[in-house]
């Protein structure tokens, strides 16, 4: 057999190649390739045992025949079959993986040459196999001498293996903390909702029962809801009870990405991928890697992003946007939408098979109208909050402030109360919460919409019903005008109402108002 160069040579540039601490995919080309100087191969694959989940899966390959199988279960019986088989570290050659039980659980499925294999270890564990397809019918010389070859090649790619779990969970551990700290930075600069689950007791009980059902399994979840009602509270609940408790969480806003950078944004993309491109870059899935990824407004993700994302929820492969080399993730996905998303699919604006995929466990989470019961609980869960935060003291409600936040219908939800919550404690002064002014009352004579009132809308007429009348198109102009037209920000029409800006957004196109002729008055 005509070789390139000694197998010293060979052997010393792979722990060269070794000391480099290369990713595994970009480790196995470098030694696929002085493999190769002394060993005619087909294709080379590096598979992870990974004991926590039970399964063996493929983590680099070369050349490797199409349809390879990512990963596959490892129950505890054929666990200890690998085991033993690995501990004794003897080199096989198969004709084809169904030939033993051993074969079966280390070559992949879509692998049908003949291969020589051998464990990959890391002092005492057993921590992959390597997988080596030859020429010919796995008996004879070409067994002896690969068998030999690869024998001499375990240990580098073992430790490259070791290296790459290192590396990786090193990474994993980095992004939990960065994720871990942004939350808390977050929740202390706002004190809201999403420290606590209020209303555990009371109108979220069966919703908190789902959560611990699904929690401790892996298998994605659905959450809709309306705009603001906690969808985001919700998924951290679940990440928090389940065994990704430890990873991280990320959020990521599907409808706030510009449709050419979600591919980027979601999968990465390799440096010169496109203009701009000046670096490699990890999408949300890799930084996700053993933790969760929460995709809110998951209905708003572009048709060619919907089929990539099917894929990754399928096999957790993908691969970055510009790249070559396919990648696997572990993450659970927990999407979350205000949107009719069956009914979407049925229009065919979103793909059915991705649907089946996301909605395997759903949780409807109830608007605030329907929780009347926790709004109490919550608006002095607020209180507390703002007056400290505000003023370094706790305020409370009374009576009335609580009857008049009963009555209203609460379109913005959760988030709209917090939001009249502080905006009261602001026009208090930190002495007292006039919610009668918080919700627009003193701004423009009127109440807030009432259940079971259909003369009253809240904050100055922007009801939900789409029966406007003169008075309500009469106070939603006024306030455009006061706000030169401004809907959002502090400065808005939409706070000064007390709404949320996509509720008087819909309230002005069903009264027939144009906000352009306002802006600059």
């Amino acid at each position: 057999m005509p070789v390139s160069g000694s197998d010293d040579a060979v052997l010393a540039a792979m722990w060269r190649e070794v000391a480099r601490h290369e990713p595994i995919g970009e480790c196995t080309v470098a030694l696929t390739a002085l493999l190769r100087r002394v060993l005619p191969t087909r294709f080379v694959i590096v598979r992870r045992l990974d004991v926590d989940r039970a399964r063996i899966e493929t983590v680099a390959s070369v050349d490797a025949p199409p349809g390879l199988e990512a990963r596959s279960p490892l129950p505890s019986p054929r666990r200890d079959t690998l085991d033993a088989w690995a501990r004794a570290g003897e080199i096989e050659a198969w004709p084809s993986r169904d030939v033993t039980a051993v074969a079966r659980m280390c070559v992949p499925e879509g692998v049908a040459a003949a291969v020589v294999a051998g464990p990959l270890r890391s002092g005492d564990r057993v921590v992959g196999v390597l997988v080596v397809g030859v020429t010919g019918d796995g008996a004879g010389p070409t067994v002896d001498v690969a068998g030999a070859t690869v024998r001499s090649a375990l240990e580098p790619f073992a430790v490259a293996l070791a290296n790459d779990q290192r590396m990786h969970e090193i990474a994993r551990l980095r992004e939990a903390a960065v994720e871990d700290r942004t939350a808390l930075l977050s929740r202390l600069a706002r004190q809201d909702v999403s420290d606590a689950i209020v209303g555990a007791e009371h109108g979220l009980r069966e919703v908190l029962a789902r959560v611990g059902q699904v929690a401790p399994t892996d298998a994605p979840v659905l959450i809709l809801g309306e705009t603001g009602a906690g969808k985001e509270v919700l998924a951290r609940t679940i990440h928090a009870r389940s065994r990704r408790a430890g990873g991280p969480f990320l959020k990521v806003n599907c409808g706030a990405i510009p449709p050419d950078l979600v591919d980027s944004e979601l999968f990465g993309h390799d440096k010169g991928s496109f203009t701009g491109a000046i670096a490699q870059r990890k999408g949300w899935f890799e930084r996700a890697d053993g933790g969760t990824l929460f995709l809110d407004e998951v209905a708003e993700l572009p048709a060619a992003v919907q089929v990539r994302l099917l894929r990754v929820l399928q096999d957790g492969s993908f691969e970055r946007v510009g790249g070559q080399q396919a990648l696997n993730v572990d993450v659970r996905v927990v999407a979350a939408t205000h949107r009719d998303l069956a009914g979407m699919v049925r229009d065919g604006r979103f793909r059915q098979d991705l649907w089946y995929r996301i909605s395997v466990f759903p949780i409807l989470l109830p608007a605030l109208r329907e929780r009347v019961g926790d709004i109490a609980a919550l608006a002095q869960y607020f209180a507390e909050r703002a007056g400290v935060r505000l003023f370094g003291r706790a305020l409370a409600i009374d009576a009335d402030g609580l009857a008049r936040l009963q009555a209203y219908d609460w379109p913005g939800n959760v988030r709209e109360l917090a939001a009249v919550i502080e905006r009261a404690a602001i026009l208090g002064n930190g002495h007292e919460l006039p919610i009668a002014r918080a919700l627009g009352v003193s701004a423009l004579g009127t109440v807030p919409a009432s259940r079971g009132r259909t003369s009253a809308a809240p904050s100055g007429g922007v009801t939900e019903s789409g029966r406007g009348t003169g008075e309500d198109r009469a106070a939603v102009e006024a306030m455009l005008q006061r706000c030169h037209g401004r809907i959002e920000g502090p400065f808005g029409a939409a706070a000064a109402l007390g709404v949320n800006p996509h509720t008087l957004r819909s309230r002005m196109r069903k009264l027939g108002i144009a906000w352009g002729q306002f802006r600059g008055r």
